[in-house]
């Protein structure tokens, strides 16, 4: 069986060409990037090197020193949203881990781990996804070729069992859609710059895409047509390193007219903002840097129906919008290859995923929205 799905506003159904290649993504409205706050030319290239994209090839010298390339994708059509992550294990370098986490029709969920020892020249890529950079900071190729395993909405609610093996098969062509957001723009509470001092990577950078392609689930193919944003990562990840992990949130949002913006906050355990800011993009293609006055935090699992807040600022500008959450992934963070509560965790540590619309100004985007906290050890502010 095929289903077919298509971007809110665009041109109609992506197809598979006979010879197996997809065609180049028909986003929502890509333009041209002028120049603006946070990137100086249209092209990315100018902005950033290309050893930046591109995975680090001789082994790191820092302790925990790990690379991380992360996709989120969402067709609305469907209700399909996709967490599709390679990246290199701190404690040893030359593993790759495979994670996947997509949300089905049903409310049911797929998710796989594995870890491969990748050659250099075939990374980013795992045991059995691989991620191929077709034109730096501008397309991308995503493949995936295993079996993940489906848990039901129920069985996520319920703490994550029972488990069921599925064959799956992606083949996605992706298109970068806005310019390049810095994480190193984004202040903490005192307004200083603190990447530097993230628990997770010392170098991030996110940009929005869209992507089409083909699905395949046991017996049934889906024509896939997407939105959604992805990030790249580079340093120390996990303990040791300088900052303590409370919480975060980041999101992303594209509408048919051209605007877009992405924001994150995070936070330590007492609640103080280690970091924090984002990028609106206007019709024309221009940016600015945002300050995130409200973010939707995670308090408790809902599985959908949650109405969240979202507030940015910028120069001559803002946004006040509340977006409904119609797709929700919980994950254990001390349980990373399973989803759902966290029956067995101190902190009740989660993660959760989650995409839904929001209307602005007669338009609608749909979120991706990526979100975690200790659910046992809330702090009273954050902020």
């Amino acid at each position: 069986m095929r289903i077919d799905g298509c971007l809110p506003g665009g041109n109609g159904l992506f197809s598979i060409v006979s010879t197996g290649q997809s065609k180049k993504p028909s986003c929502l409205n890509s333009g041209q990037h002028r120049s603006g706050v946070l990137v100086k030319t249209e092209d990315p290239l100018t902005a950033m090197s290309l050893d930046a994209e591109l995975p680090v090839k001789t082994p790191p010298t820092e302790e925990l020193w790990s690379e991380n390339y992360l996709f989120a994708l969402y067709d609305s059509r469907l209700n399909i949203g996709m967490w599709l992550h390679l990246g290199t294990i701190p404690t040893d370098w030359h593993l790759w881990e495979d994670r996947v986490y997509m949300s089905l029709p049903d409310g049911g969920v797929l998710s796989m781990m594995a870890y491969h020892a990748t050659a250099v020249d075939q990374r980013p890529a795992g045991s059995v996804m691989k991620f191929t950079c077709v034109e730096p900071f501008r397309r991308w190729r995503i493949d995936f070729d295993g079996f993940a395993w489906y848990t039901s909405e129920a069985a996520m609610d319920s703490g994550g069992e029972p488990r069921f093996r599925r064959r799956l098969k992606l083949e996605l062509e992706v298109e970068c859609v806005s310019p390049i957001w810095h994480a190193s723009d984004g202040p903490d509470s005192a307004g200083q710059i603190e990447m530097a001092g993230q628990s997770w990577a010392k170098e991030h950078y996110e940009q929005l895409v869209c992507a089409s392609g083909e699905m395949t689930l046991e017996e049934d193919s889906y024509e896939l047509s997407a939105t959604g944003w992805r990030d790249h990562s580079r340093g120390p990840r996990g303990r040791k390193s300088k900052d303590p992990w409370g919480g975060h949130v980041i999101g992303g949002c594209q509408f048919p007219s051209g605007r877009k913006f992405v924001f994150s906050r995070y936070w330590r355990p007492d609640g103080t903002v280690s970091m924090g800011g984002g990028m609106y993009v206007d019709e024309s293609g221009l940016t600015s840097a945002v300050t995130v006055v409200v973010a939707p935090e995670l308090r408790e699992l809902v599985l959908r129906g949650e109405t969240l807040p979202i507030h940015l600022q910028w120069e001559g500008g803002a946004v006040a919008v509340s977006m409904e959450t119609v797709a929700s992934i919980w994950i254990p963070r001390e349980r990373k290859h399973i989803v759902g509560r966290d029956r067995y965790g101190k902190l009740n540590d989660m993660y959760v995923l989650n995409w839904g619309p929001v209307k602005w100004g007669g338009e609608t985007g749909y979120v991706y929205l990526e979100r975690s906290s200790h659910l046992n050890k809330l702090p009273s502010k954050i902020g």
